[in-house]
């Protein structure tokens, strides 16, 4: 079997605002510890492919910026992309150039953007889905255990016995949208409902099989681009061909749409990171309940997150807000509004206050 990763290392990562920029977005960040997440993300899969199979998709903005941060990926490795198109077209594309490479691989895929704190349940839970999709022709998932009932992410209802011959894995019933609080806590006490993690395993060959039946058009232009993968003609039909392709999730596409899912149990302390709120769950709280970084004075407030980047922040009889200092702007906000954030910076775009962003 050859095993190729792609990292997914698009977005804008606006709901970390103002911290993230759009020319530094939230997976280019040192959020967590002294490397961003996206070399954070590398090097948690070092182990188990080989340099040269490891692919990042990212946009061409920001290039530049995942090349100094990822050294040691091969030069051929970095897939740019002209326009975000959502990650259809983003696995699709990374599809179609392994496939120039291995047309029998098998490839993993997963944001750059979040939260993994067990390294040896989680690679155990990867080559778990890669021997399973490297033998049959199933799509694999891999689902984590819930811990609260989380109305931020999207679940995966799996079925009630596991797959034969197979411990912690179960076949999937359905994938349901991000639920309200009362269902999110049906979801928990049911245990048999999976956060979606967004990391899938596939043969190369079966996913963009997928795609053709289920998203033609996708197919049609993934395609055309793949005639003119390492030719001198690929970036001049890359700028041309993939800003028309159809914006679709693959959730959407094909995730919801197929029967032959398996979905493999994790529980390796997960978080997509997707808003300041679910950041401040990371670390260590003081003894008023305040996560701090940064020079702070504050007086009578509890269960804030303050972040000051080159400011001092002082506050005083306030809690459960997000106060955030970067850059030219400040953010506060209710912890209960955090996920609201990408309203805010749609406000600062529609203003035209470039500068902000």
């Amino acid at each position: 079997m050859t095993r190729y990763a792609v990292i997914m290392a698009g977005g804008s990562g606006e709901r970390f605002w103002p911290w993230s920029r759009s020319h530094l977005p939230k997976q280019f960040l040192n959020l967590l510890g002294e490397s961003s997440l996206l070399q954070q993300s590398y090097e948690r899969i070092e182990s188990l492919f080989d340099p040269q199979h490891i692919l990042v998709v990212t946009g061409k903005e920001h290039a530049a910026l995942a090349r100094e941060q990822l050294s040691n990926l091969p030069q051929g490795n970095l897939i740019i992309e002209p326009q975000g198109r959502n990650t259809a077209p983003c696995i699709g594309l990374a599809a179609m150039h392994i496939r120039k490479r291995d047309p029998d691989a098998t490839m993993l895929v997963f944001p750059a953007d979040h939260l993994v704190q067990g390294r040896a349940e989680f690679i155990r839970c990867l080559e778990k889905g890669l021997q399973l999709a490297s033998t049959a022709e199933v799509l694999v998932t891999i689902g984590i255990m819930p811990t609260r009932p989380e109305t931020g992410y999207g679940y995966i209802e799996r079925e009630k016995t596991a797959f034969p011959g197979t411990p912690l894995t179960f076949k999937v019933r359905q994938f349901v949208e991000k639920p309200s609080a009362n269902i999110a806590l049906e979801y928990l006490r049911a245990g048999r409902y999976f956060w979606n993690s967004g990391i899938f395993v596939w043969q190369t060959d079966l996913i963009l099989n997928k795609i053709e039946k289920l998203l033609p058009e996708l197919h049609s232009g993934l395609t055309a681009i793949d005639r003119h993968i390492g030719a001198d003609g690929e970036q001049e039909a890359m700028a041309r061909i993939f800003p028309s392709l159809p914006s679709i999730s693959i959730d959407h596409g094909i995730m919801e749409k197929s029967p032959e899912i398996l979905v493999v149990q994790g529980d390796f302390g997960w978080d997509d990171l997707g808003s300041w709120a679910a950041l401040a769950a990371c670390f260590p709280k003081d003894q008023h309940k305040n996560v701090v970084r940064g020079e702070y004075v504050g007086i009578d407030t509890t269960n804030c997150l303050v972040y000051g980047q080159d400011l001092l922040i002082a506050t005083l009889g306030v809690q459960n807000l997000v106060i955030v200092q970067a850059g030219n702007a400040v953010l506060v906000c209710s912890q209960e509004r955090s996920q609201d954030i990408k309203k805010l910076v749609q406000s600062l775009r529609d203003q035209e206050l470039d500068k902000c962003l």
